[in-house]
């Protein structure tokens, strides 16, 4: 065990160009949890976002490993689909809509990002427990404008569950992901929102193509992480795909899921694992995924944002 962590520990230290720390001396297992320690520490001052650890690889009993995380904080990316809706529903957008098809399709049946309609999801979760205080909250009848809000809430959670219904077998539907070379390669468009469009269309599915079968959940690793923590933020959580940020549910779905996070003490963050049992030639790169993913998804919601002109019916 010695000799493998030792070894590792050289390969380390040679590709970040850490000094070797000296254990001389120090008796055994002592000598492999300082000499650890302190390549851990030094790294770490290089880099905040690496973590070394001691792993069991290929045979090996101890062997170092260096963990890279994503470190995306706490923000969500979560992908608005009621703009989606009224294209689908317009004559005029029908190619805009056929291209978010695929474009949902990839995400949800490849990268594994939930959808809201599906039951047994976290941000189904979310919109069943506003229902149900919709419709079991006190109402006082004679007030016009509490019950007219009332009103917008029933509607709002009726049209975007039905909506939901019909948006969900589409973008699971594997002829639709086969379908997407062929309507990205045939979108052209006409103006500005239709060229970033059709450039999110093209880098979907360059990311489609460079990792065919890589999910977000792939790119985590809760079994090295705080594996016995039962209360964690998971990437299904913290990703979806969601009816508005618009509608009058907005704030209410921000702050539930805000509470609900700070009672959360881990995040499963994309993460890759270089190990060094022998010197590697380059860093590892599975985080290029979860990196160009995460892009892709911001510049896609503020899109489909902007699309999406109802107006905002902020909390009473």
């Amino acid at each position: 065990m010695q000799q493998e962590f030792f070894i590792s520990l050289t390969n380390l230290c040679t590709f970040y160009d850490l000094p070797i720390p000296v254990v001389t001396g120090i008796g055994f297992p002592q000598n492999i949890y300082q000499a650890w320690e302190q390549v851990d520490k030094e790294l770490r001052e290089k880099e905040s976002n690496l973590q070394t650890m001691i792993v069991q690889d290929k045979g090996k009993r101890s062997v170092l490993a260096v963990a890279k995380t994503y470190g995306m904080g706490y923000d969500l990316y979560y992908i608005p689909v009621r703009a989606y809706w009224k294209m689908a529903g317009a004559a005029q957008h029908q190619r805009q809509a056929e291209l978010l098809s695929v474009i949902f399709a990839y995400l949800y049946q490849v990268v594994e990002i939930p959808f809201y309609a599906e039951k047994g999801t976290y941000i189904h979760s979310q919109y069943d427990t506003l229902y149900n205080w919709v419709m079991d909250g006190d109402l006082d009848e004679e007030n016009p404008e509490e019950m007219e809000y009332h009103q917008l809430q029933e509607d709002t959670l009726y049209k975007l569950f039905q909506a939901g219904g019909h948006i969900l077998p589409r973008i699971a539907s594997p002829t639709v992901l086969q379908s997407m070379e062929r309507i990205v390669k045939a979108f052209r468009h006409s103006n500005s929102e239709e060229l970033e469009l059709e450039l999110l269309g093209i880098e979907f599915l360059m990311l489609y193509r460079e990792y065919p079968k890589m999910s977000l959940a792939k790119c985590t690793h809760p079994d090295m992480f705080c594996p016995d923590e039962e209360e964690r933020i998971g990437s299904d959580m913290y990703t979806g795909f969601y009816w508005s940020s618009k509608d009058c549910f907005a704030d209410e779905i921000d702050s539930m899921i805000s509470n609900d996070f700070n009672e959360r003490p881990v995040m499963d963050e994309p993460v890759c694992i270089q190990t060094f049992d022998r010197l590697p030639l380059k860093p590892e790169t599975e985080l290029d995924f979860a990196t160009k993913l995460f892009g892709l998804i911001e510049r896609l919601r503020e899109l489909l944002i902007k699309y999406d002109h109802e107006e905002y019916h902020g909390t009473i």
